[in-house]
């Protein structure tokens, strides 16, 4: 009678040990001088298929290098400032209100406002897989002159300013975006 040979982990740790041994007793001495030419091969990740995160999940690494969100973290995750100079929450968390950074302009030189923050949050909330759950409860965005956001929420939702970093919600100039569809931009 004849039995089949099982291999268990020990079996193969013992197998790789001594495949290793080989390949390292067969390799050829080292050259004293180095060689040219030869074929060097690298793992890279792929090219991003947009430049900022707003309706799109594959970039947040490379959006916080181009654009700004309204806040920034330290290592401890307390937010800081960033396009927002201040925020405040209401006591019962429906109401976040952001005072922005003044004089900041965009890449051609238009200003930034309030109006591209308002924009950029409506089309996060619409286009983009995570953002139409982490803006679910915006219910309004108001924008009461050029420096100050408020959003008005259904419910609490004490993740939002979390969400409010560039990697998450990078702002977007609105005068380039307005009226176009927005995944296919080419500013995107």
């Amino acid at each position: 009678m004849s039995t089949l040979w099982t291999p268990n982990r020990r079996h193969f740790l013992g197998l790789s040990a001594a495949a290793l041994s080989a390949a390292v007793l067969a390799r050829p001495a080292l050259a004293q001088s180095p060689q040219r030419g030869g074929t060097l091969v690298l793992l890279e990740t792929s090219e991003p298929p947009t430049l900022t995160g707003i309706v799109h999940t594959g970039v947040t690494d490379f959006t916080g290098k181009h654009t700004e969100g309204l806040l920034t973290y330290d290592f401890d995750l307390n937010p800081l400032p960033l396009l927002a100079t201040s925020w405040d929450v209401a006591p019962d968390g429906l109401t976040y209100t952001f005072g922005l950074r003044p004089n900041v302009k965009w890449h051609d030189g238009q200003p930034f406002t309030s109006a591209d923050v308002a924009f950029t949050l409506a089309a996060i909330k619409e286009g983009h897989p995570r953002g139409r759950v982490t803006f679910a409860t915006v219910n309004d965005i108001q924008t009461p002159d050029e420096l100050t956001v408020v959003l008005k929420l259904s419910n609490p939702a004490p993740y939002l300013l979390t969400a409010l970093g560039s990697s998450e919600t990078p702002i977007v100039p609105r005068h380039l975006y307005e009226g176009t569809d927005v995944a296919q931009n080419p500013a995107q």
